[in-house]
């Protein structure tokens, strides 16, 4: 069962968790962002793309509705024996640093009351041998353009960088590096609908793929989700 533990990085799961993870051949990667309140959308996102990742990205702003999700799925036997084994959450403008959560994030504690979970600014994590930084993206400045950020992943010899912030889904390449924008998946922007990403990590030479798809709702289908091309629905 996963123990959700918190490691030294912040990232959530086991040293052995990590290591796994960053030794694997390949690799997807759930991205989500900016719920915003929403916990309803975040958890239909959870319940429909999480089973079949390694890897669970919220790059902030809701990162309450996130901690309770886990909670959730800590209790349920059945949910987390399919929840991914490592999940990383970074801290956006709206959020706080730390978070209470009821289940137990270190090793060498009882648990047996309230624990408090640490939000970083950013976190760089290894997946499949690729080096990926995460973060929100208010701190670069990402509303105005891409340059600080990408300056920050030449120092940190990123492969991937995930972030949110602009709640526009969205993908770029500069040079080697992929700079991937899930959008909000609450309360989307110029034109975007409701939405998350799924990342595929090759785990060599060859281009990361990204599938971003839409939240839709409807009385006759529930929740469904679709996939879409942001590029195609800007304006």
């Amino acid at each position: 069962m996963n123990l959700f533990h918190q490691t030294k990085s912040f990232a959530i799961g086991s040293e052995k968790d990590l290591q796994a993870l960053s030794e694997k051949e390949s690799a997807s990667i759930l991205v989500l962002s900016d719920s915003h309140g929403s916990e309803n959308n975040a958890k239909s996102i959870l319940d429909a793309f999480a089973s079949d990742c390694d890897l669970i990205v919220f790059c902030g702003d809701g990162t309450y509705e996130i901690a309770s999700l886990l909670e959730q799925y800590k209790k349920s036997k059945k949910l987390s024996k399919t929840f991914p084994s490592v999940v990383a959450i970074v801290q956006g403008n709206g959020d706080d640093n730390e978070y209470a959560v009821d289940f137990n994030l270190s090793e060498n504690k009882d648990d047996d009351e309230n624990y408090l979970m640490q939000v970083p600014r950013e976190l760089l994590i290894k997946v499949a041998g690729m080096n990926v930084l995460i973060t929100h993206g208010h701190a670069y400045g990402v509303y105005y353009g891409l340059d600080d950020l990408q300056k920050q992943a030449e120092l940190e010899k990123a492969d991937l960088v995930l972030y949110g912030h602009t709640h526009i889904a969205d993908r770029r390449d500069f040079g080697a590096t992929a700079f991937i924008n899930p959008g909000s998946c609450t309360l989307p922007r110029r034109g975007m609908p409701p939405s998350c990403a799924v990342i595929k990590l090759p785990g060599d030479q060859e281009k990361i793929s990204c599938t971003f798809y839409e939240r839709k709702a409807s009385l006759s289908e529930g929740i469904t989700f679709i996939p879409f091309s942001p590029e195609m629905r800007k304006w």
